[in-house]
């Protein structure tokens, strides 16, 4: 079996909250469709890797059926390992290669995930993954590609290709990023000002590069194939397949928030009301490096932008450690919602409690997402309200506490927990100890006595955080 890079040189494994079926429909919701239920869906994921992004989402969603495919061997075979160990039954991982995906041969699915693959691909691999997605999305089926975009690819090409030739002659893909980085950081102390415009541009490019894991730079900026591309090449490569642009997977970069009121309509005079030619210039104001689209079949009648309206139609959940705003709708709505944490309110519930006029709370809502401080849902999430008698922590999180501090919450994010015994508390919480044996547990294990107060602090701080399950 052909080895591949990323069976040399090992990617990392986490989840992506904007990659959920649940995500994907929230963005489907606003812009006016109506997507398969995303807490009963089939999902796959294309370049899935050791299947760390749908461990998370079979895990907190245990109605979805998933399937992930990548080349590398090694990454699946560590993937099914980590289902089996953590008893996951609705998770399939297959080594297969894109291109033998092209005619629909795993059936169909209603969300098609591909992150990280269409930038990094050769050009008939791409072809390959856009006809993969498009033989295997169910009729209402939603999809996610993630992509390098231009014009910001202009600028880290630039870097790439000054990290490729200070390492040049390096064969190993480590090594040669090692001897890149060297450089990436150099031109950091040395280089990134505020005082004139390539400086400007050094700072805001060069920290990923100078400061990122090695294994990064291996696979996302010095890899064999990396080709930004336009979002209007992009758009016309996936109308060749039948898929149409619905929006962006990354809700916090929406388009009123990135151009200001007055901004807005003069872009859309350039664009003479076309939306693809809406979002390219708007990429241009920016400028964009990077796109997380949610395509669906050509045809549907797609709104132009996401609508406040359209937020009646969602849950709403503050997000996890966000900090309170003072004034406002939106500080009103973040803290109901905080104080309703970890349960995603529905919005007519929601406006019943503050009393507020449905179009100013909708586009309330929208800004407090914009602004990080709250997260829209396509209906309630499967987490606990209450620690409960016996906290049981899901088994996804408890199997990673034993492994090291980044755990995957019931929201499927990360959470990171660096101090050993905060893991070793999560690891006895498998819903078969009262709050006397955990003490006593935690105790055995650590030799820290933590009292029954300090216990109910952290067991409430861990359902806020999502990690207890219902």
């Amino acid at each position: 079996m052909t080895s591949t890079v990323y069976d040399e040189v090992r990617y990392s494994n986490y989840p992506y909250a904007q990659t959920h079926p649940d995500r994907l429909a929230t963005v489907a919701i606003l812009h006016g469709l109506e997507p398969p239920d995303p807490f009963r869906a089939r999902v796959l994921e294309v370049g899935c890797g050791a299947g760390g992004n749908l461990l998370a989402m079979a895990a907190a969603t245990p109605g979805i059926r998933a399937v992930g495919v990548d080349l590398a061997a090694s990454a699946i075979a560590e993937g099914r390992a980590a289902a089996e160990a953590v008893g996951l039954e609705n998770l399939e991982l297959r080594q297969v290669d894109v291109r033998a995906l092209t005619e629909g041969e795993l059936g169909e699915f209603d969300y098609v995930i591909a992150h990280g693959v269409y930038a990094w691909i050769p050009q008939d691999a791409r072809d390959a993954l856009l006809a993969a997605i498009a033989s295997h999305l169910s009729p209402d089926g939603l999809a996610y590609v993630s992509y390098n975009a231009n014009p910001g690819g202009y600028f880290r090409r630039m870097l790439r290709d000054a990290g490729l030739w200070h390492a040049r002659g390096i064969e190993d893909p480590m090594q040669r990023a090692t001897k890149a980085q060297e450089l990436f950081r150099f031109l950091r102390d040395q280089r990134a000002t505020e005082a004139d415009m390539y400086g400007q541009l050094i700072e805001r490019i060069i920290p990923a590069l100078a400061d990122g894991p090695l294994y990064r730079l291996v696979h996302d900026d010095l890899g064999e194939f990396w080709d930004p591309v336009w979002f209007a090449d992009f758009a016309a490569h996936a109308g060749e397949h039948g898929l149409a642009f619905v929006g962006e997977a990354d809700l916090s970069g929406m388009r009123s928030e990135l151009l200001p009121d007055e901004v807005g309509p003069e872009v859309w005079r350039f664009a003479q009301g076309d939306r693809v030619a809406f979002e390219q210039y708007s990429d241009l104001m920016i400028p964009r490096v990077f796109r997380q689209s949610v395509l669906c079949r050509a045809g549907a009648e797609i709104a132009l932008e996401p609508a406040p309206g359209n937020a009646a139609r969602l849950h709403w959940s503050a997000r996890p450690n966000a900090k309170p705003l003072e004034v406002g709708l939106v500080a009103d709505a973040f803290a109901a919602l905080d104080g309703a944490r970890p349960r995603a309110v529905g919005f007519e519930a929601l406006r019943e409690e503050l009393g507020a006029d449905a179009v100013a709370l909708g586009a309330a809502l929208l800004d407090g997402f914009r602004r990080e401080r709250l997260m829209p849902h396509a209906g309630p999430l499967h987490a606990a309200l209450t620690p409960g008698e016996r906290p049981e922590v899901s088994p996804l999180a408890r199997w990673q506490a034993g492994r090291g501090p980044d755990l995957t919450s019931l929201a499927y994010q990360t959470v990171r927990m660096e101090e050993p015994a905060a893991r070793a508390l999560i690891e006895l919480l498998d819903g078969t100890r009262d709050r006397d044996a955990i003490r006593a547990g935690l105790l055995d294990r650590t030799g820290l006595e933590l009292t029954a107060e300090d216990l109910e602090a952290n067991l409430t701080e861990l359902t806020r955080l999502f990690l207890i399950v219902p």
